[in-house]
């Protein structure tokens, strides 16, 4: 974490007005069809910014103090000039992350991420059952490409100081899988992120990312098995596996996978926000907005009362998320014992060194933890 970046979040915590969580969706494109994700066919009408728009994005995102800068889609890797993006903001001094599904991953392109500026990286993976993550990404192989992206940044990314995320949607499909996938992650040295699954209900919003999934959808008889596996997951975390998720975090998710509901309050956009792939402002990746962040007044209108209000006025009618960005953010700028929590955990990262394991070594480990030896 660079200075700037240290800087944004304690302005975020003293202040609770500093945005220190950006994602930008800086592509519209896919190579997957996620069976709970409909982004693509939502942002299908949309362009894509240029790397003069994208320039002029990071400006004013630097003189917005912005912490950290999530590179997301669709995927980022389907654009062929990503490292030319990701040095527009860390020429800058933005902090640059990138979130990906690894499949277009490549030797070369990690490389390239690595030396325009990207300093962490977070992958996908729902499962350690190939068929069973094929059917979820809606394409045969992907589980295999998946393994093999992890070895290569494994073996790519720095060794020690680097907390590179594993993202895990937490759904019916794979509820009992999970303190196993929590197993692969850390033997792998990376850090797993768990998330509860986001569906569209009837009558709900027009969300941007969630799809209706009903497959992936809990039902009563699975509340007990629910509760059984998160405090097995707090118990694992406190073991020391590598969980990146709080532990307040993990203790109010089954409610929202029961229920739907939220036990917190969105601070968007004053610690958070996201921004679509032509540049419009979102109050968070599932909300459409309406103001472009390249008009020459965006920063006069961001900061007016009339604007913020309205935003606040989109969040709080909104049925809520348990996005683990969002609530996290808020987390630890409100409760005492995450801030704590996360500092700790910081520290444990910078301390520690990862090593690498090749694809061959993930397949048996994978295959041990799903045999359950």
């Amino acid at each position: 974490m660079n200075l700037m970046t240290k800087l944004s979040f304690i302005k975020g915590l003293i202040t609770k007005r500093a945005p220190i969580y950006v994602q930008l969706a800086v592509s519209k494109n896919c190579n997957l069809r996620c069976l709970m994700c409909k982004a693509v066919e939502s942002r299908k009408d949309e362009s894509e910014l240029s790397l003069e728009q994208i320039g002029k994005l990071a400006k004013v995102l630097r003189s917005m103090g912005v912490g950290i800068i999530v590179l997301t889609g669709g995927e980022p890797l389907m654009r062929k000039d990503l490292p030319d993006v990701v040095r527009q903001f860390s020429l800058l001094g933005l902090e640059v992350r990138l979130q990906t599904n690894g499949l277009l991953a490549t030797e070369e392109k990690i490389e390239s991420l690595l030396e325009a500026g990207v300093r962490e990286v977070t992958l996908s993976l729902d499962t350690l059952d190939a068929k069973k993550q094929d059917v979820i990404n809606n394409q045969d192989g992907s589980w295999d490409k998946t393994i093999k992206a992890l070895a290569l940044f494994s073996r790519i990314l720095p060794k020690k100081g680097n907390m590179t995320g594993v993202n895990t949607v937490v759904s019916r499909l794979n509820i009992s899988e999970i303190p196993g996938i929590i197993k692969f992650v850390s033997a792998l040295g990376f850090y797993s992120s768990l998330i509860p699954v986001h569906l569209t209900q009837e009558g709900s919003a027009d969300f941007i990312v969630r799809a209706e999934g009903d497959e992936f959808r809990f039902k009563k008889e699975d509340h007990a098995l629910i509760d059984t596996v998160y405090n097995e997951i707090i118990k694992m975390k406190r073991q020391g596996y590598n969980v990146h998720n709080s532990t307040r975090f993990l203790k109010l998710s089954p409610v929202f996978l029961k229920y739907g509901r939220v036990n917190w309050a969105c601070d968007s956009p004053n610690l958070y926000f996201s921004i679509s792939p032509q540049g419009y402002f979102l109050p968070c990746v599932d909300l459409k907005g309406q103001k472009s962040m390249l008009d020459d007044d965006f920063l006069e209108v961001f900061n007016s009362a009339e604007f913020r209000q309205s935003v606040r006025q989109q969040v709080t009618t909104c049925s809520g998320c348990f996005y683990a960005c969002y609530p996290e953010v808020s987390f630890f700028c409100r409760n005492p014992l995450t801030t704590l929590e996360r500092i700790i955990q910081g520290y444990r990262i910078s301390r520690t060194e990862r090593k690498p394991v090749s694809y061959e070594e993930s397949l048996e480990l994978a295959q041990k933890i799903k045999e359950g030896s």
